[in-house]
């Protein structure tokens, strides 16, 4: 399983040191390395990453117009802060997307993809049980573009990744401020469960209370 975005603008751009920076950086922003409020430095990194200067501010910048950083004035880049109102948008377009994207992707789920996901299930258990939110927010990420990939959907797909670009920083801040008690009953054994059944209506209905679970987060 690749940890590789395919929207489409990455997909078709060159292999370069920009566009393989935006997609590493994607990820993370996807997994919630990143807070809301943070200040991101592009000497900072192009220095993590080995690179110039101009390959970061062009990553950066490409993250920029995917609304997942901002501009808090002319020479500060930010990872934004969400409104609850917002936010709580955002969990109700996953909850549309995803939920179709998963139903597109339903008949190319083989048993290979199955055990996989079973796995990055165990991982992310065992991350809610230590208390671990770094490890439980890379394998929930995992979990769901595990899925979300297999719709090969040049159209939805881009828009779900940009949605997790928005969401992953502030998923984090929330389960930090509620500790591994606010993620204890997600719905992944029932997804997984379903596709062993072949079962593509309670699978979908899995994959949307799972999303609805990060909702009741902000009631």
């Amino acid at each position: 399983m690749t940890t590789e975005s395919t929207a489409s603008r990455t997909a078709f751009s060159p292999d370069t040191a920009s566009t393989r920076l935006h997609r590493a950086l994607r990820v993370r922003l996807c997994e919630g390395d990143f807070t809301p409020g943070e200040v991101i430095s592009i000497r900072r990194i192009a220095a993590q990453y080995g690179t110039g200067t101009m390959p970061a501010r062009e990553a950066i910048r490409w993250l920029v117009t995917e609304g997942a950083l901002i501009f808090s004035d002319s020479r500060k880049i930010i990872v934004p802060e969400l409104s609850h109102d917002r936010f709580h948008e955002i969990l109700f377009a996953r909850k549309n997307l995803e939920t179709e994207v998963s139903r597109q992707a339903f008949d190319n789920i083989g048993a290979t993809d199955i055990e996989a996901l079973e796995r990055i299930d165990e991982q992310i258990n065992d991350a809610i049980a230590q208390g671990d939110l770094v490890s439980y927010m890379r394998g929930n990420y995992q979990f769901h573009f595990h899925i979300y990939r297999l719709s090969q959907s040049q159209v939805l797909l881009p828009l779900v990744e940009i949605l997790w670009l928005q969401y992953g920083p502030s998923m984090r801040y929330i389960c930090t401020r509620w500790g591994a008690s606010s993620i204890a009953d997600d719905y992944h054994r029932e997804v997984t469960q379903a596709l062993r059944r072949g079962d593509l209506a309670s699978f979908c209905e899995a994959i949307a209370a799972d999303i609805e679970q990060g909702m009741l987060l902000l009631e």
